[in-house]
C-alpha cells in the first residue's frame, strides 16, 4: 500500500531543532519537478506535492481540503505541519478564502511555496516554531484545528510522538467549544491502530475516521458536534468531485466511539 502525501515538520522533540541535525534532515530532502509542480520527498516518501496553480493533488491533501471547506469555511483555521504547502492548491481552488494560520520548524518548504504559489496562495500566516509552542502562544482560540505534522526515523517517515501523547489535549485547550480537530495520521510505530485512536478520541468525545484505498492514512475528525459519517462522506465526495480529484471514489468514513474502561 502506497505511503501517504504527508507534510514535514520537525515537531518531535526540543532537541530536534539542534543545527546539525536540521541541517542533516534538510539535505535528505529531495526535490523533482512534475508536470503540476513540485514534489518533496524523503527516504522515498512522498511528503508533500506542491501544485504550482490551484486543483487536485489527488492525494490526502484534497480530503484535508475539502474537511475545512466543508466543516468551518470561515472560521480560523491553524494547520501544524505546513512543509511545501500541499492542502493549498486544492483549498484555493474549491473556493476557500480564509486565512490558514500554519506552523513549521523547517522554513525550506514554506520558502520553496511563497516563491512558487504566492501569486495565487491567498493569505497564509506562516509562522517559523515548535508547533506545541506556537499553540500556546496563539492570542485566540480556533474554530478548526488540524495536526499535518510528520518527522523522518530510521529511514521512514513517521507521526511524532507528541500527536500520540501532548498533543491532542493541547488542541482541544485551543479551540472553540464547538471546534473541530483533524489529525492526518500515520500507522503508529508501536501498539494498534484502536488503542491509539482512543487516546486521542478521549479528549473530544466524538469522531470520525476517514480511510483511503491508496494510502495508509487515517484522517480523524474530532470534536463535541460533528455530522453523521454518512452526510459528512457525502459532502466530501461532492467536493472531491468538484475538484476532479481520484480520491472522490477512495474514501470511506466511519464513526468511532472510544472504548470506556
Amino acid at each position: 500500500m502506497s505511503r501517504s502525501l504527508v507534510r514535514h515538520s520537525f515537531a518531535r522533540h526540543a532537541s530536534i531543532q539542534d543545527g546539525k541535525l536540521r541541517r542533516r534532515t534538510l539535505i535528505q530532502m529531495k526535490i523533482s519537478s512534475t508536470k503540476t509542480g513540485l514534489r518533496l520527498s524523503q527516504h522515498g516518501v512522498v511528503i508533500s506535492e506542491m501544485r504550482t496553480s490551484p486543483g487536485p493533488t489527488h492525494s490526502v491533501f484534497d480530503v484535508l481540503a475539502s474537511l475545512i471547506v466543508i466543516l468551518k469555511p470561515t472560521g480560523r483555521v491553524g494547520v501544524m505541519g505546513f512543509a511545501g504547502g500541499g492542502m493549498m492548491a486544492p483549498l484555493r481552488a474549491l473556493g476557500c478564502s480564509s486565512t490558514i494560520h500554519s506552523v513549521d520548524l523547517d522554513r525550506s518548504g514554506f520558502d520553496l511555496f511563497h516563491k512558487h504559489c504566492s501569486s495565487w496562495a491567498g493569505p497564509v500566516d506562516w509562522s517559523h516554531s515548535d508547533a506545541a509552542e506556537w499553540l500556546r502562544q496563539q492570542p485566540r482560540t480556533f474554530d478548526l484545528l488540524m495536526d499535518d505534522l510528520s518527522i523522518p526515523e530510521n529511514g521512514d517517515v513517521f507521526k511524532p510522538s507528541i500527536s500520540w501523547g501532548t498533543l491532542p489535549k493541547l488542541i482541544r485547550a485551543r479551540l472553540q467549544p464547538d471546534g473541530i480537530a483533524v489529525f492526518n495520521l500515520l500507522k503508529p510505530p508501536q501498539g494498534s491502530w484502536d488503542s491509539h485512536l482512543q487516546k486521542i478520541t478521549a479528549e473530544f468525545g466524538m469522531a470520525l475516521v476517514i480511510h483511503l484505498d491508496r494510502f495508509e492514512n487515517r484522517i480523524l475528525i474530532a470534536g463535541r458536534n460533528l455530522p453523521s459519517a454518512r452526510a459528512l462522506g457525502s459532502s466530501v465526495r461532492t467536493h472531491l468531485a468538484k475538484l476532479r480529484s481520484t480520491q472522490a471514489k477512495e474514501i470511506h468514513i466511519r464513526s468511532y466511539t472510544p472504548k470506556v474502561g
